[in-house]
């Protein structure tokens, strides 16, 4: 009994708790991007600075394929700034629809600027759905990739994509061991009582 108490205990306490959410699928207004053969979406980490999971939407394809999604740093005047920080390949199914990448648990430093990357593989129809407004979220942005000589293109557009992405705050090495020191206090209580 006490065992499974501790585990109860474990898992309430070092859960993964959403803590802050970018969610700009209410502004959607029917927009999905032509011609480019990569999407990014920039973002300034949160105080809530561990990235768990990121969902956006694709066009119907002419038949299922693979396409690359990247967690980058970002330069707002040049795009990448360096090797990807997570990446997954992930399936494109011919109807679209919503993609999630789950599961990401990536820490990032607050304050900074990244960028999500979905990457065609040189697929220029249509792909990512994106909005003309940024009326829910204005701290990061939308940009393409394409051209003779490919380029980023609008890295200062007023553009989202349409994406939703979750965080949550990793505790802190003092709230852990107090939550530790809870737990064997726990457990010990539970003992005492069995031996009475």
């Amino acid at each position: 009994m006490a065992a499974f108490c501790l585990a109860a205990f474990c898992a309430s306490a070092f859960g993964t708790v959403i803590s802050t959410v970018i969610d700009t699928y209410p502004d959607w207004d029917g927009n999905v991007t032509e011609s480019y053969f990569k999407v990014a979406q920039s973002f300034l980490a949160p105080a809530d600075n561990t990235l768990a999971s990121w969902k956006f939407t694709l066009a119907t394809s002419p038949g299922p394929t693979n396409i690359l999604f990247e967690i980058v740093p970002w330069n707002a005047s040049s795009g990448p700034s360096g090797s990807p920080l997570f990446s997954r390949t992930v399936s494109w199914s011919a109807s679209g629809g919503d993609i999630l990448v789950d599961n990401i648990n990536l820490t990032l430093t607050p304050g900074s600027r990244y960028a999500a990357i979905v990457d065609l593989r040189s697929y220029g129809g249509p792909s990512v759905n994106f909005e003309y407004n940024q009326d829910s979220y204005n701290q990061g942005n939308a940009a393409w990739f394409a051209g003779i000589n490919p380029t980023w293109k609008y890295l200062n557009s007023t553009y989202n994509t349409q994406f939703r992405a979750e965080f949550y705050a990793v505790p802190e090495p003092a709230c852990l061991f107090a939550m530790g020191l809870v737990g064997i206090v726990f457990v010990r209580h539970l003992n005492r009582k069995k031996a009475h």
